[in-house]
């Protein structure tokens, strides 16, 4: 085998990943904040991003535990390849870095550029694979702030190879990809964080990792709802029991705006109607 981009997407498509792009490592749009290829590797020269679909009879399933081990298993899928490719390129004597479709991330309790304390703890990946997805061609993020892609729509996990291998990159292709009447994902988030504006990170954080309905609030006054929401939770649930699942399988609490998405051409015969419960 060589090395050139025709043959890694050969590979990497061979292994049952079904979308392939390459990206420049130096040509890559960014998150806020920033976080370059170069910083993770200097002298890094291509990106390889990889995606797979979520199975969607998941994503619509009864339970969201049931697509919570769907993702699980999907980002296993990208890790391995991506392992494998890294792997392979370094025998080949380029030096390589799997990037996770999944955790580990960076948690902050201080604004990341002014050291100063933030209201609520923000997580932050050490790579944005939406991002290096957008720069390698495979799709755009939509109002739903997920990657929108033609064939999946958002139904999609992502992973990626940092590499100081050169490989020729795929065409950008910048685009809107939501319908301009489009507002499903809009009106199907529970803590509308999802608004004309953009995407606000606080609501849907916290019913996303918890099932709250609020976020800890910044002012006196408004504590006393915000406990009495927790009683109620706590009536229901048990967050000892809670919290040792989510550590084993990371359950997340939302997919409203995925399930929400109409897009993605190969399910165009197969998609259930779209119900309107937050699920």
């Amino acid at each position: 085998m060589s090395t050139d981009a025709a043959t890694i997407k050969k590979m990497i498509l061979s292994e049952g990943i079904d979308l392939v792009g390459i990206a420049d490592a130096g040509d890559l749009i960014l998150a806020h904040p920033p976080r370059p290829a170069q910083a993770l590797m200097p002298g890094a020269k291509s990106v390889i991003v990889m995606a797979v679909p979520h199975s969607l009879g998941a994503v619509y399933a009864p339970d969201l535990k049931i697509w919570t081990r769907n993702k699980m298993q999907t980002s296993r899928l990208l890790d391995r390849v991506a392992e494998k490719v890294g792997r392979y390129l370094e025998r080949e004597g380029f030096l390589s870095l799997p990037i996770s479709a999944d955790k580990p991330v960076e948690i902050h309790k201080r604004d990341t550029a002014t050291d100063k304390r933030i209201g609520h703890t923000k997580v932050l990946g050490q790579f944005s694979l939406k991002h290096a997805a957008m720069s390698a061609g495979l799709g755009n993020i939509g109002r739903s702030n997920l990657l929108i892609t033609p064939r999946f729509g958002p139904h999609v996990r992502i992973g990626a190879v940092i590499t100081k291998a050169p490989l020729e990159p795929d065409e950008k292709k910048l685009y809107d990809p939501c319908p301009s009447a489009c507002r499903k994902c809009m009106e199907a988030c529970p803590v509308g964080a999802l608004r004309e504006g953009g995407y606000v990170v606080d609501p849907c954080f916290h019913y996303w990792t918890w099932g709250f309905e609020m976020a800890p609030p910044e002012r006196l006054r408004d504590w006393p709802g915000y406990l009495r929401m927790l009683l109620k939770h706590n009536r229901k649930r048990d967050f000892m029991v809670e919290f040792g699942q989510t550590m084993i399988t990371d359950v997340d609490n939302c997919i409203a705006c995925m399930k929400a998405c109409p897009m993605g051409s190969d399910w165009n015969d197969i998609r259930p109607s779209i119900r309107k419960d937050h699920g």
